[in-house]
């Protein structure tokens, strides 16, 4: 009989526990159930923070399923002998993928599968550059839960007005709208031409948030967003 437990980055094992099991680590979307089943064991993971272990005795083929309430997915993991760690990550067909280190935008890779503009802004390549006024945001709203800290990297290409300001918010118009306020912003300092980096403290944040910058006229080329 297997059991579900708490898997969080970097834990550790007991020598016993290594030796009597193995070990099946998944990483799903929050809010979401998550059961690791074969054959007639079943047993289901508590708390749905998106991150859980099941610790199994049996080699095989084994099924975790993930599910929303609305949506189910499933994926296999094959166990051969106590001792082995595998790990399964699932996401809904329709989920954006945020990469295992946080990175919503990279120089490299442009965005994250599934997420797209909002505002005036478009890729120039693999970067966000901000036009017509300036101001964008990520869609869809990200889940912020688990992490402590969003790092937006750039450029200040031109400017008509100061007030640049890198935003966190609950809905889109609070972090396009000069006039709203939305749950965490810093100013953009950086001169022109200039690669800078604005750090927010993201850690009280739990869910979906939105991230973006506020229009007000200047013209930012964002190269990266990064959450860790």
């Amino acid at each position: 009989m297997g059991e579900g437990i708490l898997c969080k980055k970097g834990s550790i094992l007991t020598q016993t526990a290594v030796s009597d099991y193995a070990l099946i680590c998944a990483k799903y979307p929050t809010g979401s159930s998550c059961a690791c089943s074969k054959g007639s064991e079943s047993f289901t993971a508590e708390g749905g923070t998106g991150l859980a272990a099941f610790a199994v005795t049996g080699s095989g083929v084994w099924t975790v399923t993930i599910s929303d309430g609305m949506r189910t997915k499933s994926g296999s993991v094959t166990i051969s002998a106590a001792g082995e760690v595998k790990t399964i990550q699932l996401s809904y067909p329709s989920d954006p993928v945020v990469s295992e280190e946080g990175v919503l935008l990279s120089a490299q890779n442009g965005l994250a599968n599934g997420y797209s503009l909002g505002g005036n802004a478009s890729m120039n390549g693999n970067a966000i550059r901000e036009r017509d006024g300036g101001g964008f945001w990520l869609r869809p709203a990200v889940n912020l839960s688990g992490y402590s800290t969003l790092s937006v990297s750039g450029y200040l290409r031109s400017a008509k007005y100061g007030q640049s300001r890198i935003c966190v918010g609950s809905s889109s118009e609070s972090v396009f709208d000069i006039a709203k306020t939305p749950e965490l912003y810093a100013m953009w300092q950086g001169v022109f031409d200039t690669l800078y980096t604005v750090t927010l403290n993201v850690a009280s944040l739990n869910g979906a948030y939105y991230i973006g910058a506020t229009s007000v006229g200047n013209n930012l080329e964002i190269t990266g967003i990064v959450l860790s």
